[in-house]
């Protein structure tokens, strides 16, 4: 993975911008403090210890900022593990983007909060992982200190007046817990409580088959959260939808409305974050200036080709569940 995506001269293509992009997922580095069991990215990704240069980032925010996206997200692994990662945040800050951040809360994070390194207003929202308000459960999910860590970071950004977000990855075991989870994420403060879909990818293709809930369990779910209405303004849940009913169709599709976009550390990039564990799948590179594709016979081409006669079902997923868009999500009623 050392080094940027290359594109085929043969079959390198200007990407067609749809317009429908306002936010890009950049992937700056693979290092992580953790080891969470159902993580989508790969065992070999995470041990790679890979960075983005700044070159590549500095290209990717001017490609954002031509194509109409305001947003920036900062991911990884960790990706306050980045060496430049105050750098980075600065760069899209002084740049006019919204910087939004995904951590699971480590203390570097909170050090370079806490030293002003990054400044408050320089972080439009943060993603904290939190799956569970019982320490237990956290920590088995995610390693030693999980919790700690993840509601240290939430404390801190209260203390900052920064907007966070808490994302929940739902396995089975942390369902029965979601109601009083929603409940302390209303109560601390939080903007949005982000729930996903256990996808069996990356280090989670190892997760036991007991830990994914069946279609049944989430549509309850979905149905639960589609039915609230939050006690306290600007706060909301949000929910994949997961599952198609009867005989609708998909009501979108990352592969071709291209309303997603995920940067890896080498310039490898995917609409669709259920195909990210595999390099093969990518058919899109950051290469020059210019979002390319590097193969068109291929990986998210195949099936996005493949959308173009059939909207039954998610084409990323193999399943006889007929699955919704990972992006197609329902929420609760946000109060004024």
């Amino acid at each position: 993975m050392a080094g940027e995506a290359v594109a085929d001269a043969v079959a390198e293509v200007p990407l067609v911008d749809s317009g429908h992009l306002t936010s890009v997922d950049v992937y700056i580095t693979s290092q992580c403090n953790r080891r969470c069991t159902y993580c989508f990215l790969t065992a070999d990704f995470l041990a790679s210890r890979t960075h983005m240069s700044i070159d590549l980032y500095d290209r990717i925010l001017a490609w954002s900022r031509k194509h109409g996206a305001g947003e920036i997200t900062l991911l990884g692994g960790e990706p306050s593990l980045h060496p430049e990662f105050t750098k980075m945040v600065t760069m899209a800050h002084g740049a006019g983007m919204n910087v939004r951040v995904v951590t699971n809360g480590t203390k570097r994070f909170r050090r370079l909060i806490e030293s002003l390194e990054i400044g408050p207003d320089q972080l439009s929202r943060v993603a904290v992982s939190l799956d569970s308000i019982h320490e237990e459960v956290q920590d088995s999910l995610r390693g030693p200190r999980a919790w700690r860590d993840a509601r240290a970071t939430i404390d801190l950004l209260n203390e900052n007046g920064i907007p966070f977000d808490i994302n929940v990855t739902a396995l089975r075991s942390v369902l029965g817990g979601v109601e009083s989870l929603i409940e302390f994420a209303g109560n601390v403060g939080c903007r949005r409580l982000n729930i996903h879909w256990p996808s069996a990818i990356g280090l989670g293709r190892q997760l036991p088959a007991d830990e994914m809930p069946d279609q049944g369990e989430w549509m309850d779910l979905v149905r639960r959260i589609d039915g609230r209405t939050e006690p306290r303004a600007g706060f909301f849940v949000e929910i994949e939808r997961g599952f198609l009913t009867g005989n609708e169709k998909l009501t979108g599709c990352a592969l071709t409305d291209f309303s997603n976009l995920q940067i890896f550390p080498d310039g490898r990039s995917y609409r669709c974050g259920l195909l990210v564990d595999r390099p093969g799948m990518a058919s899109l590179a950051m290469t020059g200036d210019d979002l390319v594709f590097i193969q068109r016979e291929s990986g998210e081409e195949r099936l996005a080709s493949a959308m173009t006669s059939s909207r039954r079902s998610c084409p990323a997923v193999k399943s006889q569940d007929r699955r919704a868009c990972i992006y197609d999500k329902v929420s609760s009623t946000l109060r004024p």
